[in-house]
């Protein structure tokens, strides 16, 4: 009785998190905590592989930033989407899919990119040259999931949830985008398959 009285309240309290006025704090806050959690995931893998020492707490602190710029643009991009293509019809779900594979995953990628870079202090013409290689990796790497996940949250998601979805169904990603920015040799002489291998290092080899 008293669990079930815990949860009801728990799930009343937290709606007040998805009202019009802290959804925007919401969905940014969850970014930056999921963001930062990733690439902590990230460099434990790379620590059990001993290819660090020790975990970077101001690299996860760079990369939780570009969570605080990434939550904003994709609380506005689903209220803007749903604006211009009202409606839960197959046509119009496949038309947000499509839109968002092609306008939105680019400068998601693009914001992680540029925005650690940033932090980094690198200038624009090392940025420049690292995001291209970096940014084509990583938006081959969601096509898999990303559009049924999309499919999914344009069906069933009202507009409110979709940021949240988003950050949580991208979590996996999160640890991936921190890999390749920071861990890969992209743009050097790496190939697909050292990603594939941090795949597979992710799911199989973490244990906690």
């Amino acid at each position: 009785m008293f669990v079930r009285k815990l949860y009801r309240s728990l799930v009343y309290r937290s709606r007040i998190f998805f009202e019009d006025r802290y959804l925007l704090w919401t969905t940014t806050t969850v970014s930056v905590g999921l963001y930062g959690l990733g690439d902590i995931l990230a460099q434990y893998v790379q620590v059990k592989k001993r290819r660090m020492m020790c975990l970077d707490t101001v690299r996860s602190g760079k990369v939780a930033a570009a969570g605080f710029v990434i939550g904003p643009f994709i609380h506005y991009w689903y209220k803007y989407l749903d604006q211009i293509f009202p409606g839960r019809c197959m046509r119009t779900v496949t038309k947000k899919v499509v839109i968002d594979q092609i306008i939105c995953s680019p400068i998601v990628i693009a914001l992680y990119l540029y925005t650690t870079s940033f932090f980094e202090r690198k200038t624009v013409k090392e940025i420049n040259k690292e995001v291209m290689p970096k940014s084509v990796a990583l938006y081959v790497a969601e096509l898999p999931i990303w559009p049924p996940a999309q499919y999914f949250s344009f069906f069933y998601l009202p507009t409110k949830y979709r940021g949240v979805y988003d950050n949580i169904i991208s979590f996996g990603y999160d640890c991936l985008f921190s890999y390749v920015k920071f861990d890969s040799e992209l743009g050097k002489d790496s190939s697909k398959k050292e990603i594939e291998n941090f795949s597979k290092n992710l799911q199989g080899k973490v244990e906690f």
